[in-house]
């Protein structure tokens, strides 16, 4: 039995290469962002399965399961999970950054961040950042944080934040949540 347990084992670590599953978020329960630090110029608040976000200043930052330091979620593999997915509405289009470590360089900085244009538009949008800037795609990554936007009054609404694959998605009106908020009115 314990051989059996200790193959078994093995070939689960052989499969995935040692790494955990990329962290993913949906914001269906407010208690999913509990471990979640609006470190820098950002409220984060979760209403109707949506994540809301509003930068106060102009180097707004929140990390996604956890702080500088400590997160809730595995390191994963950037080469496995080269994109981030999040679908979102914004108010205004700016740029939005992140910023990440990895096992390889546990430094925060510029080396390690990706750029990005995140338009306006009056319905949701599904996005994929690809994560070719610095060394995500060849290295191990322990952390990341969402800079979303670069002045005040930015605000944003993410159904979710996946780095598996982009999540099917129901419009707001039709989740879960929503609905049964309706009722209890």
């Amino acid at each position: 039995m314990k051989l059996l347990v200790v193959v078994t084992l093995l070939g689960l670590i052989s499969i995935t290469n040692g790494f955990a599953a990329a962290p993913s978020w949906n914001f269906d329960d407010p208690a999913e962002i509990a471990t979640w630090t609006a470190i820098n110029q950002c409220k984060l608040s979760v209403a109707n399965g949506m994540l809301r976000t509003e930068s106060t200043g102009g180097d707004p930052y929140f990390f996604p399961g956890g702080e500088w330091n400590k997160v809730s979620y595995e390191p994963f593999s950037g080469a496995t999970y080269k994109n981030i997915y999040m679908r979102l509405k914004v108010n205004e289009t700016n740029d939005w950054q992140i910023y990440y470590v990895t096992k390889e360089n546990t430094t925060w900085g510029e080396v390690q961040q990706q750029t990005f244009k995140v338009e306006a538009k009056p319905d949701f949008s599904n996005i994929a950042f690809l994560m070719e800037r610095g060394d995500w795609q060849k290295n191990t990554v322990t952390r990341f944080r969402v800079d979303p936007g670069t002045k005040a009054g930015i605000i944003a609404e993410i159904d979710y934040i996946s780095l598996e694959s982009p999540i099917t998605a129901v419009d707001g009106k039709d989740k879960l949540s929503v609905a049964w908020s309706a009722l209890k009115r």
